[in-house]
């Protein structure tokens, strides 16, 4: 064979190598030839089903559609499964337990956890918005005529209602409450509200639910946010609240009936993606400066990871970010086509560039197995040793 047909050869090998690369999704960095492999075990589902997903670490995936939901395991197998008719169907998270209802329109409100349905909570007014601590507490914010209710149920805990609360458009005209959230030990709620009467801002109120200690049944605590839009409010662990604006964040320690900040940081950057893992990890990804001027705004496409201590790690993409998500111990960065796995310190664990777009990536029960989802279908990567 002659040169010139040697190297005609080789350029058409590594011409195949890539063209195989791309069909079979493979991709991978070092020398170590270990790569991101389909199992072909999964789910399908319509392009217009409004399909969801949520893993809370296990081997097993929860699986949302208009017309139900399915508790799959990592080989495809449905474990179970109940049907309903939702139009845009909406699933709040929070470790193992999930809220399931209609966006923007929730009657029923549906709650799971890897067992099964715990509860379904029927509402009088349709919710605003609804979400779940991880002991299956559900607070809702309601539509009513002449305002808002703010109610918490949990039917596992005596009779199912364990907070209300009514804001009067009469009295505040301009509240709206756009987030609620329930301490894990279920003693108090946090409501933030958006005031427009005073140049937009936020107020975030904290109530007790049920006999607190101090012996009130009324508020104990309200932060003023002046300027400032919420993003955000969570409870974390050891009632530890967090709350991201579009100006800082900040983590709170309720103590007794009062607040104590336990740190604070400022924003330069707007946020383009926010995720969180249960009650102590999240992560945002930094979009364009949030000031004039840009002077502290760091580069687009920066992945800041945090604990409850504060930041542990961050990882810049290059790109501006279109998805996130957490396991406890590593961050999934994508932007259009190409996702990065990344420790909670910030190294980077492995990429893989899809060659279809991708709805949803999460991780399953480790770092090396993942659950991807195309326009039609979700499957179960693993991390595999394969030959040249």
């Amino acid at each position: 064979m002659s040169k010139k047909g040697i190297v005609l050869l080789g350029v058409l090998i590594i011409a195949v190598a890539i063209v195989a690369q791309s069909v079979f999704g493979l991709s991978g960095f070092g020398s170590d030839n270990v790569r991101l492999v389909n199992t072909d075990n999964g789910v399908s589902f319509a392009f217009d089903s409004n399909p969801s997903f949520h893993s809370s670490g296990g081997r097993s995936f929860y699986f949302v559609t208009r017309t139900g939901i399915r508790y799959v395991s990592d080989r495809g197998e449905t474990e179970w499964s109940e049907p309903f008719v939702l139009t845009r169907p909406y699933m709040a998270t929070r470790g193992d337990i999930v809220a399931v209802g209609e966006v923007d329109n929730s009657r029923v409100i549906y709650v799971y956890n890897s067992e099964g349905r715990l509860y379904t909570q029927f509402l009088d007014h349709p919710a605003r918005g609804f979400f779940i601590n991880s002991a299956g507490d559900l607070a809702v914010i309601m539509q009513l005529d002449g305002g808002y209710e703010v109610s918490v149920f949990n039917q596992m805990r005596h009779d199912g209602h364990l907070f209300g609360t009514q804001i009067a458009l009469l009295s505040r005209p301009m509240h709206s409450p756009v987030v609620a959230d329930v301490s894990e030990c279920g003693r108090f709620v946090a409501i933030a509200y958006l005031d427009f009467y005073r140049h937009l801002t936020t107020i975030v109120e904290f109530w007790p639910i049920g006999n607190a200690p101090w012996g009130t049944d009324g508020m104990f605590a309200q932060m003023d946010f002046p300027d400032e839009a919420i993003i955000n409010l969570r409870f974390m662990a050891d009632n530890q609240i967090l709350i991201i604006t579009d100006a800082q964040i900040i983590l709170q320690q309720i103590e007794g009936n009062t607040l104590q900040e336990v740190w604070a940081m400022p924003l330069y950057n707007r946020m383009d993606q926010l995720a969180f893992w249960g009650n102590n990890r999240f992560a945002f990804a930094t979009g364009g400066p949030s000031t004039s001027d840009g002077r502290y705004a760091e580069p687009i496409g920066t992945v800041n990871i945090f604990d409850l201590n504060g930041l542990t790690g961050s990882f810049q993409l290059g790109r501006r970010i279109t998805h996130l998500s957490m396991s406890g111990t590593a961050v999934i960065i994508g932007a259009d086509r190409h996702f990065h796995a990344v420790s909670t310190s910030g190294n980077s664990l492995w990429y893989h560039n899809a060659i279809q777009d991708v709805r949803d990536m999460i991780f399953m029960n480790d770092t090396d197995t993942v659950l991807i989802a195309g326009p039609h279908r979700a499957y179960v990567w693993r991390r595999q040793r394969v030959r040249d």
